[in-house]
């Protein structure tokens, strides 16, 4: 089972205040829990760059995230084919 993390202590580990980062993430409809799985802590993190790095607004955070969720599925579909992929030529 995955460790859940408080977001006050993402949040104090990314060096942004509440207030002015999270509540317009909220507002959008992300990152809604207290707590939070290590992806969705990584997603926080992202969305940091996204919002202080980049200068994307909530609603492009939201779509941002959406297809990096997507993408990283896609990878790991990716590999698990391989991977039979793989299986299937081996010799028996």
């Amino acid at each position: 089972m995955s460790r859940r993390v408080r977001v006050e202590d993402v949040l104090v580990f990314l060096g942004v205040e509440r207030r002015g980062f999270l509540e317009p993430l909220r507002d959008e409809g992300l990152f809604l829990a207290e707590e939070l799985l290590p992806d969705e802590a990584e997603e926080l993190r992202v969305a940091q760059i996204l919002v202080q790095d980049l200068g994307v607004n909530p609603a492009g955070v939201d779509v941002a995230l959406h297809l990096r969720r997507r993408l990283l599925a896609l990878e790991a579909r990716t590999r698990r084919l391989a991977q039979a992929f793989e299986r299937d030529r081996e010799p028996r």
